[in-house]
């Protein structure tokens, strides 16, 4: 089956367990493991591209606007900010 024939279908929840049973410990090869790091890697977007993308999400558009974080929420926030700048402290000595 091609990838575009499967286009806009969706795989029932026990169809999803049972590839993800199969995949599991199953390791990527090289090659793989190359392209899904290209994948991943920001590409060069043109300043017009990152203008019209930061306005989607400006104010009432964004996602969380109006939604308060939750203690819990703030306090992982916190505790990662932390780490972060201890890690920037110690290389920077």
């Amino acid at each position: 089956m091609s990838e575009s024939s499967r286009k806009g279908k969706h795989l029932s929840v026990e169809h999803r367990r049972r590839i993800s049973e199969a995949l599991k410990g199953k390791p990527f090869s090289v090659e793989h493991r190359r392209k899904l790091s290209e994948a991943k890697k920001v590409k060069n977007l043109s300043l017009e591209t990152r203008r019209k993308l930061s306005e989607a999400k400006k104010g009432k558009k964004h996602p969380l606007y109006g939604k308060p974080r939750s203690l819990e929420t703030r306090k992982k926030i916190s505790e990662a900010n932390k780490i972060t700048w201890r890690r920037k402290k110690q290389t920077l000595a």
